[in-house]
């Protein structure tokens, strides 16, 4: 079983230190190098041949995005930031999202005395992202199938109809994690002028980072993309995405659905959780409901995924080989919840066929009612 190679990338001395201080004992990673600056990791790569690096963005010289670039020319390795939610980085940390890096740890949420939970986070995160086999096992209990009262997808596609064509999809819900930011733009740019539908979305991030990543979604899209609000109506062609520290709920009222932030349940992994709004969309869309699950660590919204599609949702996984990890969706798949599982380059596409099909359905109904008539 050979070590992982890791490069860490800081021009802080204290945060170059730090970090090597807390993975030197770890029997599973090897430090290949160390660097203060984007060009002295670059002229050195192809020597420690990294397998994954840590990347400080804010550095004199090459700065952290171009370094990143370089990166991704040489090969396209994982990188983690490391970053802080000042106002200036969240930007740089969401840009770089775009560029290539497939996740990110705030600093800023850890202790610059006790680094255990720094460690552990990154450990983790160093062992998913490379794909590694590792010694080290983790608890992340999933209701197995006899656990669970959920339909098999092949029951759900035999009662619904194999394509889910020829229905009307009024509402479309995305729940991603690591390596989501790029997946949901790629999503939402597919469907581009095709939005006819309200759209909510759960992406887990740390606080201070979901506005500037919809306010960058917002520039590059042609329909409004906004931190979800509270106690507002959910409105077609609009897209709305759960602010951190709050669960994105939905709520039926006089014939008008709201969207609703809360702080309730508290004893969820995360906060917003996939599984919560799923939950709540479930029971007011039913088979009117699209459900997309995408990359991601654990299996945050796999639960709630099974309920939309007993409810009659029509539900998407991204598959494996576009998955920056693949475990969320293979958590909903084991679970029977999902009737497709798709290249991230081929969810947009089908989304689209699937929205095309409400003017089918449309059509089918003003000729049916003609015919009737006649």
């Amino acid at each position: 079983m050979s070590r992982i190679r890791l490069a860490i990338v800081d021009d802080s001395t204290f945060m170059r230190k730090a970090l090597s201080r807390v993975l030197e004992n770890e029997p599973d990673i090897y430090i290949a190098g160390v660097a203060a600056s984007g060009e002295e990791l670059l002229a050195n790569i192809n020597k420690w041949n990294p397998d994954i690096i840590t990347l400080d963005l804010s550095m004199p010289g090459m700065g952290g995005l171009l370094t990143l670039e370089k990166i991704m020319e040489w090969k396209p390795v994982p990188v983690i930031i490391l970053s802080t939610h000042s106002s200036k980085e969240t930007q740089l940390t969401i840009e770089a999202l775009h560029r290539g890096a497939v996740d990110f740890i705030d600093k800023q949420q850890y202790s610059l005395v006790d680094f255990d939970s720094l460690r552990n986070v990154l450990v983790e995160k160093i062992f998913q992202l490379t794909k590694k086999e590792t010694g080290r096992k983790y608890q992340d209990h999933l209701p197995s199938k006899t656990e669970t009262a959920f339909e098999s997808t092949t029951q759900l596609m035999q009662d619904s109809g194999a394509k889910g064509m020829h229905k009307t999809y009024d509402a479309l819900f995305i729940v991603a994690s690591t390596g989501g930011p790029p997946a949901i733009q790629k999503i939402l740019e597919d469907i581009g002028t095709y939005l006819s539908v309200p759209v909510a979305i759960v992406q887990h991030m740390p606080e201070g980072f979901i506005k500037p990543f919809a306010g960058r979604l917002n520039a590059h899209l042609p329909f409004a993309v906004r931190e979800a609000p509270h106690a507002e109506i959910f409105q077609n062609s609009s897209v709305c995405i759960g602010p951190t520290g709050y669960h994105l709920r939905l709520k039926q009222e006089d014939g008008k659905i709201y969207t609703v932030l809360t702080r309730y349940p508290e004893n969820t992994t995360h906060r917003p959780s996939g599984d919560v709004l799923f939950q709540t969309a479930a029971p007011i869309y039913g088979s009117r409901a699209i459900a997309v699950l995408l990359t991601g660590m654990g299996k945050d919204g796999a639960i709630g995924m099974a309920e939309m599609a007993k409810a009659g949702a029509y539900t998407i996984a991204q598959d494996e080989a576009s998955s920056i990890v693949y475990g969320m969706p293979k958590a909903a798949v084991d679970l029977g919840a999902v009737r497709e599982v798709l290249h991230i380059n081929r969810i947009g596409k089908r989304i689209v066929e699937l929205l095309n099909s409400n003017q089918y359905s449309l059509s089918a109904k003003i000729e049916t009612s003609v015919c009737s008539q006649s």
